[in-house]
């Protein structure tokens, strides 16, 4: 139907004949993507009220054009809120909120990027409401004292395309001269350590690689003197992650089998889990959309599979822990570009796998994606996650969960761990995970890496050429 909205200053109004003829619908929702400011008996009318998109940092932007002024003051994140509006001028009751990494290279991009990320949030809220869950409808009205932004003028336009143009060039010149180089070390602390951000730690680092190669992703077993470290191992020339077993003991020399697990696809983040006296190992597979199982025949260079914990999804970082009696997984979902938080749980370790009746549970890009081992300390269950919000490693993010159940999840950031800028590896930290009372960690450094820069170059020449016949 075609409403007719009077204005008032700043506000609309909708008219009584159209009121009428909507409250005749007994609507639960509505959704509104027309109008301007609007206030009066129609937010009233439906049942859980009328739900509105903001996308920008509701805190520090209000006004538009979406998600433009987070790339003009080059913010790292890019906001996005669902609310229920009110009388309140920006002050309606936040529904859900997220935040993804600010594309520099491409407005279009980024606003499309905070439009679906955000596009499955009524869906999520609806089923809120089926299960019960309708406190937060009913919660009280955000404030914000953010200034508002209205479209830019020409001079804001120009110096806009300029950081669009120089953005692009860095990310060629990153592209073909600055490829990503990780290797992983030894803190001799256990990991509630971290908590302490400002506390400088040591790292002892395992020896350094050719540039062809890295490892990360580190998760480990230590058995008495000899500590067994299973990594991602990448080969820049195959293209393909394979998961390698690193030892060593008192001294500074390591042993590693290499491939310690290979599968035809790529393989990462090799989450290792001990219980009834085996060894498991749930590594990424992301690539063949599945979360599987796999115990040690003979650790750590002999596996088995032994299920398929969850099948259908593009599991990043999949991370098993208990939790008040209760198995529980948790991963980013690689499918959609803000890899939002999956969980799944159950009561044995080998399923069957329930998902949570909130999926997707967050999407933040700073504090999302699992990034290590979950660990309890002083009581408080602790979960660390990759920020990404400046490019893949920025830092970890240390959450706590403070509530975790079949229907439930809050969680809450406490600390940052951040890369060590005077150490070998000063550009990326991605992974935390405990080792009894050591912690094993990742860094990355950004090195030029031949076998990089002549892929890269072929796929160059390729793509034009393609333009060129066609």
């Amino acid at each position: 139907m075609r409403c007719t909205a009077s204005k008032r200053g700043f506000s609309q109004y909708f008219k009584h004949e159209d009121l009428n003829r909507i409250r005749s619908f007994d609507l639960d929702f509505i959704l509104r993507f027309a109008f301007g400011i609007i206030r009066g008996e129609i937010l009233r009318m439906p049942r859980y009220g009328v739900w509105s998109f903001h996308h920008d940092d509701l805190g520090k932007y209000r006004g538009g054009p979406p998600a433009f002024w987070e790339m003009y003051y080059g913010d790292r994140v890019t906001g996005a809120v669902l609310q229920r509006l009110t009388d309140r001028l920006d002050g309606g009751v936040v529904l859900r909120r997220g935040y993804v990494r600010t594309i520099k290279e491409s407005y279009i991009q980024n606003r499309d990027q905070a439009f679906l990320s955000s596009a499955g949030w009524p869906a999520a809220v609806c089923r809120d409401i089926h299960r019960g869950n309708t406190a937060k409808l009913e919660a009280a009205p955000s404030s914000t004292s953010a200034p508002v932004y209205h479209d830019p003028r020409n001079w804001q336009t120009l110096r806009s395309l300029a950081q669009i143009g120089l953005a692009r060039a860095k990310g060629k010149f990153d592209w073909y001269f600055r490829a990503e180089q990780w290797n992983v070390g030894i803190a001799d602390v256990p990991i509630s350590a971290f908590l302490a951000a400002d506390r400088p730690l040591s790292v002892r680092w395992f020896p350094k690689l050719t540039r062809n190669l890295f490892r990360a992703d580190p998760f480990g077993i230590s058995d008495g003197p000899l500590t067994t470290v299973l990594v991602e191992e990448f080969d820049y020339r195959k293209g393909k992650g394979t998961i390698a077993a690193i030892r060593c003991g008192g001294s500074d020399q390591v042993e590693v089998l290499s491939p310690a697990l290979d599968l035809p696809f790529h393989l990462s983040y090799p989450y290792l889990v001990q219980w009834d006296g085996q060894v498991y190992c749930i590594p990424e597979t992301c690539q063949v959309r599945e979360i599987g199982l796999y115990r040690a025949v003979h650790f750590p260079a002999k596996w088995e599979k032994v299920a398929t914990l969850v099948e259908g999804v593009d599991a990043v970082d999949p991370t098993v822990f208990r939790h008040e009696g209760r198995w529980w997984l948790l991963c980013a979902d690689g499918s959609v570009g803000a890899r939002p938080l999956h969980a799944w749980y159950a009561d044995h370790l080998a399923g069957p796998w329930r998902p949570h009746a909130c999926n997707p549970l967050k999407g933040d890009v700073r504090s999302t994606r699992p990034g290590g081992t979950p660990f309890v300390h002083n009581g408080r269950l602790i979960r660390p996650t990759q920020d990404c919000s400046g490019g893949y490693g920025t830092a970890i993010s240390l959450n706590h969960i403070r509530r975790l159940t079949p229907t439930e999840f809050e969680e809450e950031p406490i600390a940052v761990v951040t890369p060590m800028a005077k150490g070998p590896y000063p550009d990326g930290v991605h992974t935390l995970s405990a080792m009894g009372e050591k912690t094993l960690i990742d860094g990355k450094r950004m090195v030029f890496i031949p076998a990089v820069f002549w892929r890269n170059v072929a796929a160059t020449v390729k793509a034009f050429w393609s333009r060129l016949v066609t």
